[in-house]
């Protein structure tokens, strides 16, 4: 007895305290914690630079692309969180993206054919800039796999557009920005014909096959919202196309400052490799001729202006990139060369050229345009600039090392020899007039490591973070990021992005219009033409309007939904079952599901993401009628038991006490709203406004079982108090709402 007593309490320790009886208080040390997993001061050292306490804030956000999975991870540095994912050129159903509506409709008019991409292939973002500096407003992304090229805003983190490139059948997954975003520039990666029709490999390659560089016009323009937020856009017919001989393209970077201009990038055929440097100032004043109704600089009228020529690499590079102010680019490569602007400029104006490329393009003498080389290493992979001056990271990925130098003494400072073989780098800010000099992350595409657990033959990729804020490098941290192929990625201060918590009541996303769907608390309805029916809905904690919808089996049914919250992350979604629908709606946003309702029956539809202790309360139900259906007919009134009755008015009663309590809390609510002038702050004003059209829309409930309380009918009486009661709720979860913002908005 004594022994069975012995186990209960053992096994109850274990069960509350998840550790043996004896030890289950004991406070455990920081020496503790290094001796029981062997750490060392640099391993706790490095943990402390990259922990996050409560209420903290990374520095900075970091975008990546995922390669072939067509979203974008979002993630914070130091910490290497991730913050969230975002669709871009692939559809992402936890927000929506290529299910409702509006992002479907932008990603279909984003093809030339009019089709919803499942996939992309996206690898080197671009931030906006103004005057070279990253300006926090707008991101871009090429997809190589289909040719397209992608705007994300980055005042709520959503794709806002998406362009089919005319010409190209291949992209290279790469932008770059000229330094006030007048441009966005893309390129073709691989030649191909322009006009979608066979050609000969072999016979045709030089007279059909064609490379290009496209310079997107880009216009930046004030939401019609009234935020003050901002929505740019790609303008296509205002841009236009450099069209260029069969080369293979790679990366490519623009000039700023003294450089601004121009736009340098690795070009290869036949075993040839090259940078390529073009002066587009000069060709946007040249005439075009459409191709695919795009404008198209012809390779001819490019050089009858002297607006392009290339230098010739003694070996390939992996890539190329601007210093911050200009006055430099430089190659990764196992020689990697710094070429001085002022020399190539000068080259340009003098036609200091030593032969042609192709026939036809003029070469620049690379010993002439040089300001010096430096040979690194075996695989040099990538180039990257921090604040200091001069100062450059070079990833050598035969050797296992980052190799820190300086461009202007061509010295080498120190080395990190890592324990993989790093790839992509970069720097906050490390693409811009601005960089900052604290953080370091590499690329790890091979990352094989003892201490993540073996998930099968497809691994994530790796990324560390490389703490270079003294002269001393050290990797501190390795991050895993799942769904990605890992290439380059850009950081900027965090602070210069302004995220907005809301949108405008009704806004589409998409456009950053006022949809024309949008419907507000008492509004709701339910419309049909012939087979064609709309459901102007809303959805409020926790309830969606209408709540029932009956419609035909063969009707295509479309629900526009508003989400009337005006609280922080107070997002709703919504799915009908077995349907294949699914958006996403943030407080204020406005969007619509369409499908065709071709299976009969009974359809419920709820809110997906967790909102409020009343979650499960917010749903509905669509009555698919098959066709032929009359309805029921002879329909019997059931009739109550006396002690059934006695039941319901019980039930009422104490219903009754509770409509009483809450509307003791509305009242409170309203008085402490009106004393503190609630109208004076506008998201509060909003947020009362919807309490109050909740309690509008109560006083039918609130007549009828008023009605049917005087006539006996107590279930009735019961079933319309409790109606009543919930708009209750919504109008004091509301108002609590909005007292709590005003106490905010007093205290500041």
């Amino acid at each position: 007895m004594l022994f069975t007593k012995k186990i209960l309490v053992f096994s109850l320790a274990i069960l509350m305290f998840g550790v043996y009886p004896q030890t289950a208080n004991a406070q455990q040390t920081l020496n503790d914690v290094k001796e029981e997993r062997g750490l060392t001061d640099a391993d706790v050292l490095a943990a402390t630079k990259t922990f996050m306490p409560r209420g903290g804030r990374d520095e900075y956000f970091g975008f990546i692309g995922t390669g072939n999975s067509g979203t974008m991870a979002v993630y914070g540095i130091p910490s290497m969180r991730i913050y969230k994912y975002v669709g871009v050129f692939s559809p992402e159903p936890w927000q929506g993206y290529g299910f409702d509506d509006e992002s479907t409709l932008m990603l279909k008019k984003g093809s030339l054919d009019n089709r919803l991409y499942k996939y992309g292939d996206m690898r080197y973002p671009a931030l906006a800039e103004t005057n070279g500096k990253y300006n926090g407003m707008y991101l871009f992304y090429s997809d190589g796999a289909n040719s397209r090229i992608a705007l994300l805003g980055l005042d709520d983190f959503e794709t806002k557009q998406v362009l089919m490139h005319p010409l190209f059948i291949n992209a290279y997954p790469g932008v770059a920005v000229t330094e006030n975003t007048e441009y966005v520039i893309q390129t073709s990666q691989y030649p191909t014909p322009w006009d979608g029709l066979a050609a000969d490999v072999n016979a045709d390659y030089d007279s059909k096959f064609k490379s290009g560089i496209t310079f997107w016009q880009f216009t930046d323009e004030e939401s019609e919202a009234g935020t003050g937020h901002h929505i740019g856009r790609m303008i296509k017919e205002e841009s236009f196309t450099l069209e260029l001989p069969p080369y293979t393209l790679d990366f490519f970077d623009a000039g700023r400052m003294d450089s601004y201009g121009y736009v340098v990038g690795l070009a290869s055929k036949g075993g040839n490799n090259y940078i390529y440097v073009v002066d587009f100032n000069t060709l946007s004043t040249l005439g075009t001729k459409p191709v695919n109704d795009f404008a198209v600089v012809s390779i001819e009228d490019a050089l009858a202006a002297n607006a392009v020529a290339m230098i010739e690499l003694p070996a390939p590079a992996k890539s190329v990139k601007v210093n911050p102010d200009g006055k430099y680019f430089l190659t990764a490569g196992d020689e990697s060369f710094v070429f001085d602007f002022a020399k190539v400029k000068d080259a340009f104006a003098n036609k200091t050229y030593s032969g042609k490329a192709d026939g036809r393009i003029p070469v620049m003498d690379i010993a002439v345009v040089k300001h010096g080389s430096i040979i690194l290493g075996d695989g040099v992979m990538d180039v990257v600039f921090e604040y200091r001056p001069g100062v450059v990271y070079s990833s050598v990925f035969n050797h296992k090392k980052i190799i820190r130098w300086n461009y202007e003494t061509l010295e080498k400072e120190d080395e990190l020899v890592l324990t993989f073989k790093p790839g992509q780098l970069m720097v906050p800010q490390g693409l811009s007039a601005e960089p900052h000099s604290n953080y370091l992350t590499v690329v790890d595409k091979e990352g094989l490591y003892e201490n993540f657990a073996n998930i099968g033959p497809v691994r994530p990729s790796f990324q560390h973070l490389i703490d270079i804020s003294t002269d001393e490098m050290n990797d501190i941290y390795t991050m895993s990021i799942p769904q990605a192929n890992l290439y380059g990625s850009v950081a900027v201060l965090r602070s210069t992005i302004k995220p907005i918590i809301r949108y405008p009541l009704g806004t589409n996303t998409r456009t950053g219009e006022i949809s024309i769907y949008k419907t507000v608390a008492g509004q709701e309805k339910i419309e049909r033409e012939g087979n064609r029916v709309h459901i102007f809905g809303t959805m409020i904690r926790s309830h969606i309007t209408p709540e029932i919808v009956e419609v035909n089996e063969g009707d295509v049914v479309t629900f526009h939904l508003t989400n009337l919250e005006r609280a922080e992350d107070e997002t709703h979604g919504f799915t009908v079952d077995t349907y294949g629908v699914h958006g996403s709606f943030e407080p204020g946003k406005t969007a619509s599901l369409t499908f065709t309702a071709n299976r009969p029956g009974i359809f419920p539809y709820y809110c997906t993401e967790f909102c409020s202790a009343l979650h499960l309360e917010m749903e509905g139900i669509l009555l698919i009628k098959p066709k032929g259906w009359k309805g029921e007919k002879g329909e019997v009134e059931i009739k109550l038991t006396d002690e059934e009755l006695a039941g319901y008015k019980i039930n009422y009663e104490d219903k009754l006490e509770v409509i009483d309590a809450t509307q003791d809390v509305i009242n409170s609510v309203v008085t402490f709203l009106k004393e503190n002038n609630y109208q004076d702050y506008p998201y509060v004003n909003a947020l009362v406004e919807d309490a109050f059209d909740q309690l509008g829309k109560a006083a039918t409930s609130k007549e009828n079982h008023e009605k049917y309380a005087a006539e006996g009918k107590w279930k009735d009486a019961f079933l319309w108090a409790e109606q009543y009661w919930q708009y209750q709720v919504k109008t004091a979860d509301a108002g609590l709402r909005a007292k709590k913002l005003l106490q905010e908005k007093i205290s500041e």
